[in-house]
C-alpha cells in the first residue's frame, strides 16, 4: 500500500512513440508538453477535479503559464516515468510541478506551472475554494521552486508573415490547443540553428484564446545568440496570444 505521500503524486509511465519524436529520434517539445497535461489531468479526474467534473459546473481549466528545464530529451522507445502533484494554490491560480525520469530513475526534466479554472460562458477565472479542498498537496516537494512569472514582450522583434488558424489547431474547448503555439514559434527558427541547437529551457505565458479563422504571426527578438524572445500576435488587434522565451544549447549536449 502506497504511503500518504506517494498517494498526493501521479505517476505514469510512457514508451515514447514515433510520432513523439522528430529527425534525430528524440521527443519534440510540444509532445513533451502534451505528456506533461495528459498527466495532470489524470491526477485532477482522480481526485475530482478533472475534465468532466468541471464541464457539470460549466468550467474548464487552461494552462496560463509553464516552465520547463530538460537535463536530457527522451528518445524513441525510451521508457519515461513522469510523476506530477500540485502545490500550495491562490485564490484564482493553482500550480502543478511535473519530473520525467528514465528507465534508471535518472531526472530527465523538471517543469512547474499555472492553471486557471475558466466559466465556460463568460471565459471569467473563477475561485477556487470550491476545488482545494480536493487538491492533494505533497507539501515540500518542488521541480522548480519559483513559480511561473510573466514574460515581457519583444522589444525589438523580427517578424514573419502572417498565418491562419486551421481546423486541425482546435481542441475541445474549441480554442487552439496551447501545444500549437509553442510549435508555430519553434517552426519559425531557421532549419539550419535546429539542426545544431535544442532548447534547454522554455518559459510560456498563455495570454489569449485564438480560434478558427483568425490570422496570426510570430515576432521573435533575439536576446542573445542562444536566447530568444517571442510572440504569438494575432493580427486583427496585434494581441498578443502566447509569449515564449526560449534558451538554447548545442544539439549534441542534450
Amino acid at each position: 500500500m502506497m504511503d500518504a505521500w506517494q498517494e498526493k503524486v501521479w505517476t505514469e509511465t510512457y514508451k515514447i512513440p514515433t510520432y513523439f519524436v522528430d529527425f534525430e529520434q528524440k521527443m519534440t517539445l510540444p509532445s513533451l508538453l502534451l505528456l506533461l497535461q495528459e498527466s495532470a489531468w489524470g491526477q485532477a479526474n482522480r481526485h475530482g477535479f478533472g475534465y468532466l467534473h468541471l464541464q457539470e459546473k460549466g468550467l474548464f481549466w487552461v494552462l496560463a503559464k509553464i516552465n520547463v528545464k530538460i537535463h536530457r530529451y527522451p528518445q524513441w522507445l525510451d521508457t519515461l516515468r513522469l510523476e506530477t502533484w500540485s502545490k500550495p494554490p491562490e485564490r484564482l491560480t493553482a500550480y502543478r510541478d511535473f519530473e520525467g525520469f528514465d528507465a534508471h530513475g535518472r531526472l530527465l526534466f523538471s517543469a512547474t506551472s499555472a492553471w486557471h479554472i475558466l466559466n465556460a460562458a463568460t471565459n471569467r477565472p473563477q475561485s477556487l475554494d470550491d476545488f482545494i479542498r480536493c487538491f492533494p498537496i505533497p507539501e515540500g516537494r518542488h521541480a522548480i521552486a519559483e513559480k511561473p512569472g510573466k514574460i515581457p514582450p519583444a522589444a525589438n522583434p523580427s517578424v514573419t508573415a502572417a498565418a491562419v488558424v486551421l481546423p486541425s489547431d482546435i481542441d475541445l474547448h474549441r480554442h487552439v490547443n496551447n501545444t500549437r503555439y509553442v510549435q508555430w514559434v519553434l517552426d519559425r527558427f531557421p532549419f539550419d540553428f535546429i539542426q545544431t541547437h535544442r532548447v534547454r529551457e522554455i518559459a510560456v505565458n498563455f495570454l489569449q484564446q485564438a480560434k478558427v479563422p483568425d490570422r496570426y504571426r510570430v515576432d521573435t527578438e533575439a536576446l542573445t545568440g542562444v536566447e530568444y524572445l517571442s510572440a504569438v500576435v494575432r493580427e486583427h488587434d496585434g494581441k498578443d496570444l502566447a509569449r515564449v522565451r526560449t534558451l538554447w544549447e548545442p544539439a549534441n549536449a542534450i
